[in-house]
């Protein structure tokens, strides 16, 4: 039985969702990836003979409303319910400089910014753990962030009898080259929103209810 391991870039994925949602005005944040992996995955193989773990990297905007914390909690408790398994890592507080043609109210003005920290090393860590634990035989990395070539370069070296199969969001009008040339041409796999559309939650699911829910 093949061995598939999934690493998630949550936020990687959950801005092409947003933006989506807000445009076409249909629920997709309340994603299913579980069911949406193994119906892809069946399909990509041609088999169902496989054992799939599933992992989502995220973390809590704790600089955002209170509201929007707790459709995300709400959310990563309808993935673990699900099976997936959550890792989190947390936002850092950061103070750019904006250039000279922004609009800030002085020439030496601070702009506060909140930057993700920890879910790319998180992932990196993951893969390359799991691969010299020969925990996977492929791997589906869904995320467009180059960030990941590095690792995924090591890990195809260390061990080229591995799959790594590089999945970013749908809806892209070009492929992630570098991302894509750390890998084989034919590792690659897009998702459409026909199959997001259709494996999302039950509005009710888990005695949780679909946050987003219109």
């Amino acid at each position: 039985m093949k061995k598939i391991l999934v690493l998630i870039d949550g936020f990687n994925y959950y801005h092409k969702l947003a933006l989506y949602q807000k445009h076409q005005q249909v629920c997709v944040k309340w994603l299913d990836y579980k069911s949406l992996l193994t119906s892809a995955i069946k399909s990509h193989l041609k088999s169902d003979d496989f054992e799939l773990e599933v992992i989502f990297f995220s973390a809590i905007a704790k600089h955002r409303s209170p509201e929007s914390q707790a459709r995300h909690r709400i959310y990563l408790k309808a993935l673990k319910a699900s099976g997936v398994k959550v890792v989190l890592g947390e936002f850092k507080e950061k103070y750019i400089y904006p250039c000279k043609d922004c609009k800030q109210k002085r020439p030496d003005e601070k702009i506060l910014k909140h930057e993700e920290k920890h879910t790319d090393v998180n992932v990196a860590i993951t893969l390359l753990e799991k691969a010299m634990t020969n925990s996977f035989d492929m791997a589906y990395l869904l995320s467009e962030d180059n960030d990941y070539v590095p690792v995924v370069k090591r890990v195809k070296e260390l061990y080229p009898e591995k799959k790594i199969v590089i999945c970013p969001p749908p809806q892209k009008k070009y492929c992630v080259h570098n991302l894509l040339s750390a890998s084989r041409e034919d590792d690659f796999y897009r998702f459409k929103w026909n199959q997001i559309k259709h494996f999302q939650f039950p509005d009710d699911y888990a005695d949780l209810t679909n946050p987003w829910k219109n």
